[in-house]
């Protein structure tokens, strides 16, 4: 078999790859939809995630043997498999240029491996600064972004990776060499794999690869750039600590973690059934920008699904299930008697006979004319289903609000 015949080999098997990728992110076959997330293979999710948020995960498994694969053949997984690299390959020379004024003063700043610096960083404190610019997820939030309403979030969500593939068309490589923070990982791991004396990577040391590894690799670059990343993620979750009121979903952690960890690939908005997740629009802060949140507009989190713990792949949400998933505390409701049907004279008990944890009942009001709705906080989950219930308009008269006092994802006590 000539070389001619391998590399066509190769590049059919980059071809199956990338349709493998495009089915994993965007699949088209009903009730499947989100069931392995494409970022589990990405290293770069596997570490912050681990580091930010430890648990036994299967999916970080994945990333971690990718990236020991990464230290026998460096960059092989840029090369060979990230469906990014084949949309570049696709992209590349389609004009005569030369590197242009953008291109070299990128090449004195290796940002990219900043970028991974200050994210493994922050993971050190919890808050892994720039998880979300990882390749696997801009590629499945930008296939998934134009599935639903074309809004400001969609378009935010999907230009990330057409902005990528034009900067390919004008500055071959720029983007993998330079900016891409996943293959600024491999690089990184690669040189500390040296310096270590592993020997799949003093093995692959003479194959020839991308440009020069940064010679202090895993010296002063690193310190200073985890140092600077350990403190912005300190700071970060300080600061997004008090800023409440947004509906997570079941399973999330803490607020003042969860911002940095999810990475916007939108994995638990395309899997939840009843779609009562969307992408944030800035309502909660930049922190949470394109982040899901609850709203019960037209559905309620079923008591009967945890389509959405099962399919993050870095650690925002955790894995529950069904019996946990039933006694995470998403919110609180609260009802406003001056606008209840019932506690206004009317015979509406909707929100009563919708409730899946009857947490809800009718109680005489103290004249012993009339009654109220009565919730007894010690059962609700905040699950949305007495507000969807609700026909009060515009507001309805009982709503679910985000827990007070960092109570997001408590679970109750079983009863």
């Amino acid at each position: 078999m000539g070389p001619g015949t391998g590399e066509r080999l190769l590049r059919r098997l980059r071809g199956i790859l990338f349709l493998a990728a495009v089915a994993v992110a965007w699949p088209l076959v009903a009730g499947w939809d989100a069931a392995v997330p494409l970022a589990v293979a990405s290293p770069m999710v596997a570490v912050g995630s681990l580091v930010a948020a430890p648990a036994a995960r299967w999916t970080i498994a994945i990333g971690l043997g990718i990236l020991v694969w990464a230290l026998w053949r460096r960059r092989a997984f840029c090369r060979h498999v990230c469906p990014v690299g084949v949309l570049q390959g696709a992209c590349r020379g389609r004009w005569n240029h030369r590197r242009g004024a953008v291109a070299r003063a990128a090449l004195k700043w290796p940002i990219g491996s900043w970028i991974f610096l200050l994210t493994l960083g922050g993971a050190l404190v919890g808050y892994p600064l720039f998880l979300w610019l990882d390749p696997l997820a801009l590629f499945g939030a930008a296939l998934n972004a134009w599935r639903g309403p074309v809004t400001l979030c969609a378009f935010v969500a999907g230009i990330a990776l057409p902005a990528v593939l034009l900067l390919e068309m004008f500055e071959p490589r720029l983007w993998c060499m330079r900016f891409c923070p996943l293959g600024a990982m491999q690089d990184w791991a690669f040189s500390l794999a040296r310096r270590i004396g592993w020997p799949f990577a003093a093995r692959a040391a003479g194959r020839p690869g991308p440009a020069a590894i940064a010679k202090d690799g895993v010296g002063r670059r690193t310190f200073i750039g985890v140092g600077i990343g350990a403190a912005w993620g300190a700071v970060a979750r300080a600061s997004h600590a008090d800023a409440r009121g947004a509906i997570r979903p079941p399973g999330s952690v803490d607020e003042d973690r969860f911002t940095g960890l999810c990475i916007r690939c939108g994995n638990c908005i395309r899997a939840c059934p009843p779609q009562i997740l969307r992408q944030d629009t800035l309502q909660h802060g930049w922190a949470g920008l394109l982040a899901p949140v609850a709203s019960f507009d037209s559905g309620y989190c079923r008591e009967d699904c945890h389509r959405c713990t099962e399919v993050c792949p870095s650690g925002a949400i955790e894995r529950l299930g069904l019996p946990e998933k039933r006694r995470v505390v998403m919110g609180i409701a609260r009802i406003d008697e001056s606008t209840c049907l019932l506690a206004t004279g009317g015979e509406c008990t909707a929100c009563i006979t919708q409730c899946p944890y009857e947490a809800l009942a009718v109680a005489e009001s103290p004249d012993g004319f009339s009654s109220r709705p009565r919730l007894s906080l010690d059962k609700c989950t905040g699950c949305g289903a007495c507000e969807a219930a609700c026909p009060v308009r515009p507001v309805r008269a009982i709503r679910v609000f985000a827990p007070d006092g960092g109570e997001q994802g408590r679970l109750q006590e079983a009863v």
